[in-house]
């Protein structure tokens, strides 16, 4: 999908679960040969008399991902101007242009987009030079760099698959929190080695293995005329407010389960807080209920916190994966990988 960015932002602080002695990556003979074959696609574009810029191609490669020089400068960790002086530089040795920009956005032209295969190709290459550089460093201390959303301490085959894989082979497991379409974008840029999400995301250049799965509950206060429901339908909804995660952090999931409710009659109310928010509000006043998913099946009644669940009748169930890159992966990773395929 997308070109990873030369030099990865290292693993933001999470629980770590230490080991000791594990493999490291595969040999890196393999990669070696695919950059040179890399190298050479992107020098034939250029002209045998132009000298090959490895940092230029992966900027090129990123900016046409991105669409946005200030988000690609921002996740390269580099100043906007600087960045798009290298490409004008780029742009004048080619003598053409490689991107058409406007106010709102910028597109590739066709002549970028010639150019483009090569350069993702010396992208993925340079990734996965590096994946393989960083584990022979950190030799004989292996490390697996997994994301998970904030929830996914709710499902018991993450905990034990994660804590039986550190236990066993003794490797650093690190584990990054995020959102789903952030840890995919993280894993395509090599940034983690897997990653545990819930669709629905763009799956090119993915392995998808199934872990669990998710169903959608209303959540109510114990005192709330719903409360003593043993599931809900939509109608039951009318008229009041359904608190809900801000879409942008997952629009997918978002515009599956909200609107439906909306055309029942309730007014769906994004909120950054929604837990909090419940427990705060005043029932009367604010007629509040939270929709939220939890690992299937759910049961309706108190979940132990003065608050209730409440089934959704009829309402789709969404799958919890485990995902890697489909290539370019660490033998620590395949290690994992089957472990979570064989479930041991």
């Amino acid at each position: 999908m997308g070109a990873p960015t030369p030099s990865p932002r290292p693993a933001a602080a999470g629980r770590g679960v230490n080991g000791s002695i594990c493999e490291c990556p595969a040999p890196p003979g393999e990669g070696l040969s695919q950059t040179l074959r890399a190298k050479r696609a992107w020098d034939d574009r250029l002209g045998a008399s132009m000298d090959f810029d490895l940092k230029t191609a992966i900027q090129f490669a990123h900016i046409a991902r991105t669409r946005s020089f200030s988000r690609s400068a921002a996740e390269l960790r580099v100043s906007q101007p600087w960045l798009s002086t290298r490409i004008r530089q780029l742009e004048e040795r080619l003598g053409c242009s490689l991107f058409e920009r406007t106010t709102r956005r910028i597109r590739l032209t066709p002549e970028g987009d010639q150019l483009l295969a090569a350069a993702e190709a010396l992208a993925a290459s340079a990734t996965e030079f590096e994946m393989v550089a960083r584990g022979l460093r950190d030799h004989p201390r292996a490390r697996l760099r997994i994301g998970t959303p904030p929830y996914g301490f709710m499902f018991p085959q993450r905990i034990e698959l994660v804590e039986s894989f550190a236990a066993r082979t003794q490797t650093i497991v690190e584990l990054d929190i995020g959102w789903t379409h952030r840890l995919i974008e993280r894993l395509q840029r090599g940034e983690l080695d897997a990653a545990f999400v819930i669709e629905p995301f763009d799956t090119s250049g993915l392995e998808i293995l199934p872990v669990a799965t998710m169903a959608f509950m209303i959540i109510a206060r114990s005192d709330d005329r719903l409360a003593n429901r043993r599931s809900l339908r939509p109608a039951d909804l009318a008229g009041r407010r359904i608190g809900a995660f801000t879409r942008d952090l997952n629009p997918g999931v978002f515009d599956m389960y909200y609107p439906p409710l909306v055309a029942a009659g309730a007014a769906v109310v994004e909120l950054p807080e929604v837990r909090r928010a419940l427990l705060m509000a005043d029932d009367q006043r604010d007629a509040l209920v939270l929709g939220s998913l939890q690992a299937a099946p759910v049961t309706a009644g108190p979940d132990g916190t003065g608050l209730v669940r409440l089934p959704l009748r009829d309402a789709p169930t969404l799958n919890f994966l485990l995902v890697r890159r489909s290539k370019a992966n660490s033998r620590t990773c395949q290690r994992f990988w089957d472990m979570a395929r064989t479930g041991g």
